[in-house]
Order: C-alpha cells, then structure tokens, then sequence
C-alpha cells in the first residue's frame, strides 16, 4: 500500500490535527469511534475520514473482523512516519489484525467518550508504556525480562516496567487511572484479584485512583468480589479509591457520573 500525496487544494484544520493525534496516540481507531469523537452521522463521518485517508495521507483504513465479533468494523491508524511525527518520537511499524485490535478500540471508544478531542484530559497508553520503558533504562518498544519472583540480580536496565495502565484519565482535577476489562482468564479468580491489586498499587504510586471499565456484568462481579477479598484481607484500605463501571454505560452516557448506580458501583465510588 503506497501512502497517497496530499490534495493541495485542501486546507489543513485544527480537527483534523486533533484526530490524527488521537488516532497515533491510541494506535487505531474505528468508524464508530470517529463518530463518537465528531458527532457526525454516518455519510459526514465517510467523508472525513476519505479526507484524512485520501486527501491528506495521514490515515488509512482497512475492513477486519475482529476475534469473537458478528459483524466486520472499519479500522483506521496512522502511517507510521505520520504517528511519529504526531508522537515526537520514532515507532515502530504496526498494522491491525483480527487478534490485536479489539482491546485498543475499546480503550480508543472509552476515551473518545469521556474526552472528546480534548488532549489535557488524559494520557495514552501509548505514551505510558515508552516512559516507563525509559525510566527502566530499557529500549521502547524493546523486549521486555519479566521476574515476578523477585529473585534475579536487578541490573540497570532489561526488567520488567511493572504494570502498565490503559491509560489516565483527569476527572474534576484529580487523576484516574483507567483498565479497560473486556475478558477474564482462567483461572480467573486468583489471577484476578492479583491483576487489580497490582493495577490499585500502581495507581496509588503516582497518586491516582482506579477506573474500572468492564464489559459484561459477569466481568464487573468478578471484580467487585476481587476488590472485596483485597479488602477483607487487608491487602489494601477498607475504602479503596477504586471504582467499578460499566464500559458500554459509560460510552452511552459518556461519563463515569451514571444515573441510578448499582450497588457495585456505589460502593467502589
């Protein structure tokens, strides 16, 4: 696939600078996400993206059906010299597959709900996962050693970075780290309850709180029982700043202020 020239008749606007960021910032995104992120119906969302895909040349997009999905979705990422210039830094080349994408839109649609366009309001991935690589002395976007054991020599560089969140999100001036959960792995009871008490200690490491954003109601009742055992255990406060929501809900409503909450999630508030 050959990157196409700019149109010159064209003019450049302050949106489609912020739409080509976002899309860099979360690797992909997909036609429902740019809805989402302009506001626009169906046949005014085909035509901004055929103007950022064919008349400027930054994106591109590409029909993928993604693991475990009825139905195909439009893809759309960045060319890479595109999403470096964006990202202030070289990457490396990526493309979207069936098996790596379902996880990134999420994250990208949970964003575009809570934020818009508005780039103050919360750090991608993306930019997490190179600090914490550089602050490690590793290579971005390197290999990475992991030692859950604790018990290999600690050279300068080539551990592991600990965990990295899907993001962080500014919610009336104070910051929320974001875990998008859309599956459970098995054996999911005690990988859970490690899995968020490593997440919760993280965020409290740089002062955060901890957003949860599930997909189905079983995902956010094994969380909120993982919370509870972390809780009854001691392993961290009786009122954890962790909350519990609904990713689908909070998409719809595009805050994590829902209307009548369940019980779940006001207690996790």
């Amino acid at each position: 696939m050959t990157r196409p020239h700019p149109d010159p008749r064209l003019c450049w606007t302050d949106r489609d600078g912020l739409l080509t960021r976002f899309t860099s910032q979360q690797w992909c995104i997909d036609f429902a996400t740019l809805q989402l992120l302009c506001g626009t119906g169906r046949s005014r969302t085909y035509e901004l993206l055929a103007r950022l895909r064919s008349g400027f040349g930054v994106l591109r997009s590409v029909s993928i059906f993604p693991d475990n999905a009825d139905r195909e979705v439009t893809v759309v990422w960045p060319w890479p010299a595109v999403a470096a210039e964006q990202l202030g830094h070289a990457v490396s080349s990526w493309n979207p597959t069936r098996t790596n994408i379902v996880h990134k839109l999420a994250v990208a649609r949970a964003r575009a709900a809570l934020c818009g366009l508005d780039p103050q309001l919360w750090v991608p991935e993306r930019k997490l996962l190179r600090d914490a690589a550089i602050a490690t002395g590793q290579r971005p976007g390197g290999l990475t050693i992991v030692d859950q054991s604790g018990l290999l020599p600690q050279p300068s560089s080539g551990l592991a970075r600990g965990h990295v969140h899907d993001g962080r999100y500014l919610y009336r001036d104070s910051w929320l780290s974001v875990e998008v959960e859309l599956t459970l792995k098995r054996p999911s009871r005690k990988r859970l309850v490690h899995t968020v008490f490593n997440a919760y200690q993280r965020a409290r490491t740089i002062g955060d709180g901890l957003l949860y954003l599930y997909e189905t109601d079983v995902i956010g009742n094994a969380l909120d029982r993982a919370v509870t055992e972390l809780i009854t255990t001691g392993r961290i406060p009786e009122h954890p700043d962790i909350r519990l929501r609904s990713l689908q809900r909070v998409i719809q409503d595009r805050s994590i202020d829902l209307p009548a909450p369940t019980i779940r999630e006001e207690r996790a508030s």
